[in-house]
């Protein structure tokens, strides 16, 4: 069964995927020096320490990688970019949300405001476009399941590291 619709994948496949990792690095490091741990410590009463973001966020951003250069090179890119797009996005407006809400700055939301959400929106636009519907709400569906997993992960490193 096809899941495209779009006969042209290039924007799925192509440079558009390294965005990803090269903004994760860019979240990181916002969030590392906005001292990101002790901001989810002051609010989950755990002692996250640096070295446990260091550790979750290295897992995660060469999981983003080797996301990235199996959309470049196979015929999932699409659904792959639509995954990833979904954990962004969610992660910008968590971001946005936590300032809001704390009436504070989070940490990550400057990069999560200014990359994070225009490329997650353009590219699940893109990924709606071009995929059939099942596809993409599958896509959707999997990124939000991994983004609910890696607080999970975070906190399974926190506890083991501390």
């Amino acid at each position: 069964m096809a899941t495209s619709i779009s006969q042209d994948n290039s924007f799925f496949t192509g440079a558009w995927v390294w965005l990803y990792p090269a903004t994760y690095l860019v979240h990181i490091a916002e969030e590392y020096f906005g001292n990101f741990p002790s901001y989810a410590a002051g609010f989950s009463g755990l002692p996250f320490t640096n070295a446990a973001f260091l550790v979750a966020n290295a897992i995660f951003w060469f999981l983003m990688v080797g996301a990235a250069a199996w959309a470049a090179r196979s015929g999932l890119g699409a659904q792959l970019v639509v995954v990833l797009a979904t954990i962004i996005t969610i992660n910008a407006v968590l971001h946005g949300g936590g300032s809001l809400l704390g009436c504070r700055y989070s940490p990550g939301l400057i990069s999560g405001a200014l990359l994070w959400l225009p490329l997650g929106i353009v590219s699940l636009r893109r990924g709606k476009r071009a995929l059939e519907s099942s596809a993409f709400r599958t896509a959707v569906a999997l990124g939000v399941g991994i983004h609910i997993l890696v607080p999970l992960v975070g906190l399974g490193l926190v506890l083991l590291l501390s």
